[in-house]
């Protein structure tokens, strides 16, 4: 019986011997802390499991070993402890909203019922305020009437007779219509003749005055005039009818002291 002859081994390999994954590390090498693959002392990640053999800037080379399962027991039991705080905080601050609530409910259903109540001090208070200021306006109405009166006294007693020749109101200043100018040389009767003859035609508030006593007219004349104004326009649109009552030379002056 013959033996079957054997097949060569392929190229590379020797019988009976498998090649070990990776040689033994030698002194000065570098290898990967995870599946121990050697690599250059620049190289950043592993060729072999992909694993960063260069930590990143700021990175701490302890961050893993202080979170890996063989970290001490002393570090679980910090973090158990900072958990529970947590909740325990959690847990008070959920109870303080709980009263806030309650309590804001409270204060707005009693201010709900106090607003009902102090609806008869309002009104009363609604009354007194009215009253206090209707109790001084009644002396300032009061002074008002009575300087209004005194004006209208004052008026009326300079017109009440109107064929009476009358003189210029002291201390007034205004507009009037001057029909004469007499010169006090000739005396007051021609100033009063022109003043009756004025009189007779109709005219109005006719008076003789002394133009010495007065600054914004020519000194040294009787001035016989028709009219008192407060203003120029007044006494200009009664100058028409002036001149033809019979002065067609009449002109309006200013008188005052």
């Amino acid at each position: 019986m013959s033996t079957p002859p054997h097949e060569p081994p392929p190229p590379g390999e020797h019988h009976g011997q498998h090649p070990p994954e990776h040689e033994p590390p030698h002194e000065g090498e570098h290898h990967c802390p995870r599946c121990g693959a050697p690599h250059d002392p620049l190289q950043e990640y592993c060729l072999d499991c992909g694993l960063r053999l260069v930590p990143l800037p700021g990175e701490s080379s302890t961050r893993t070993i202080v979170w890996s399962r063989e970290s001490p027991v002393w570090l679980w039991i910090a973090l158990a402890a900072l958990l529970l705080v947590a909740l325990a905080a959690g847990g008070i601050v959920a109870l303080a909203a709980t009263d806030e609530d309650k309590e804001g409910a409270g204060v707005s259903s009693a201010a709900t019922t106090t607003g009902i109540v102090p609806t008869v001090p309002l009104s009363t208070i609604t009354i007194e305020t009215i009253t206090t200021p209707s109790t001084l306006t009644l002396p300032t109405t009061s002074t008002s009437f009575t300087t209004t009166t005194t004006q209208s006294t004052t008026t009326q007693s300079t017109t009440t007779d109107p064929d009476a020749i009358i003189s210029w109101p002291s201390g007034t200043d205004g507009y009037t219509i001057v029909l004469r100018s007499t010169p006090l040389s000739q005396g007051r009767g021609p100033a009063e003749a022109t003043a009756q003859q004025a009189i007779n035609a109709g005219l109005v508030e006719v008076g003789i005055l002394n133009s010495s006593s007065y600054s914004s007219l020519n000194p040294g004349y009787y001035v016989t005039f028709t009219g008192i104004y407060d203003t120029e326009n007044e006494a200009e649109n009664a100058l028409p009818r002036t001149r033809n009552a019979g002065f067609p030379t009449a002109y309006v002056r200013e008188v005052a002291d």
